[in-house]
């Protein structure tokens, strides 16, 4: 598809502000290309300014940016996609209210919302302390640390890292205000969340799987405020959109995809319809669901089963991945 050079002059007119401004060249490119394919042609200048603040950057925002930016991966990746049909963005499932991705594979429907969480990064000087989901006394214990570091000759400074289990909460409610309430065998209904790096995975899925996590039999808010949501995609597309932009071509080929099924969802959902609607992405449902701890190789026990259930992500990342899969998931290292 061409690419009209006036999109391009244009971007390399944005102030310093803006991130498109310093962006690597190919993900300028494949930006470009993926507006003009998913959008009409008579939205695409609507599209620029109001999601991505282009060409008036005056009131740019790195955060809305990056939710517009999750947003138009998956729709790019979604229209490309050989096995998806009818597919639409904005689509009015639940009048009036609408998603922003829908489309069918089969007989199955899907509708998908995307959500990309603002959160601040810790300090490159300091340590962070945070709960693995809502832990007992979680405060009064980091209280003690803060004032252990404050005493400390060393010089790195203790941050409490802001647990964002609420943020997934409303992530939840949101999106199942937007599915079809009378979703039945042939619906699928998904939440993606746009994360960071495979920490950022890890605390996303303790909010789902940790201490009164969303998905527990304990969770903090009442489960059927979200049935409808039946199944979230943890990803790192936030990752690839703020650190590995040389890597990215406005798709889903290469990001890191992990869904977790809703265990307070719908009886009516079916393995068929999962099975179908995910089929769309390059995912780790199934290879996940298998993973067991490796043998600790100095005394011959195995991982603890609550240590490995807190840290199977971040396990799963490191011993089940291959050097390959990791450098395509993850190809920009901390401070590398």
């Amino acid at each position: 598809m061409d690419i009209p050079p006036g999109v391009s002059w244009i971007i390399k007119q944005l102030t310093g502000t803006h991130c498109l401004r310093t962006a690597p060249e190919s993900y300028i490119q494949s930006f470009i290309e993926a507006v003009q394919f998913v959008y009409p042609g008579q939205q695409v200048g609507n599209v620029l300014q109001r999601k991505f603040f282009i060409p008036d950057d005056s009131k740019f925002t790195l955060d809305k940016f990056l939710q517009s930016a999750a947003e138009l991966s998956v729709q790019n990746h979604l229209k490309r996609t050989a096995v998806v049909q009818n597919f639409a963005i904005e689509k009015k499932v639940n009048p009036p209210k609408d998603v922003d991705a829908y489309y069918e594979i089969g007989a199955t429907r899907v509708s998908l919302e995307v959500k990309c969480p603002e959160e601040q990064l810790p300090s490159a000087d300091s340590f962070v302390v945070k709960s693995a989901g809502r832990v007992r006394n979680f405060s009064a214990t980091a209280d003690i640390l803060h004032r252990v570091f404050k005493d400390s000759k060393a010089g790195h400074r203790l941050e409490t890292a802001k647990n964002k289990d609420n943020t997934l909460r409303d992530f939840l409610v949101s999106g199942n205000s937007k599915f079809y309430p009378q979703s039945g065998v042939d619906d699928l209904n998904i939440l993606l969340v746009a994360c960071g790096n495979e920490g950022n995975i890890q605390d996303w899925w303790h909010y789902l799987h940790g201490g009164n996590g969303l998905f527990t039999g304990s969770s903090f808010h009442p489960s059927e405020d979200f049935s409808l949501v039946d199944v979230v995609l943890l990803t790192n597309l936030k990752y690839f959109h703020s650190q590995a932009r040389d890597f990215h071509d406005w798709s889903m080929n290469d990001v890191f995809i992990l869904p977790c099924r809703n265990p307070h969802g719908r009886n009516s959902l079916t393995s068929e319809s999962l099975v179908n609607g995910l089929s769309a992405f390059n995912h780790h449902l199934s290879r996940f669901a298998k993973c067991q701890p490796k043998w600790n190789r100095n005394d011959r026990k195995a991982l603890d089963p609550d240590i490995f259930g807190i840290l199977k992500v971040a396990h799963y990342i490191v011993d089940e991945l291959s050097p390959a899969e990791r450098m395509r998931y993850f190809p920009v290292k901390p401070n590398g």
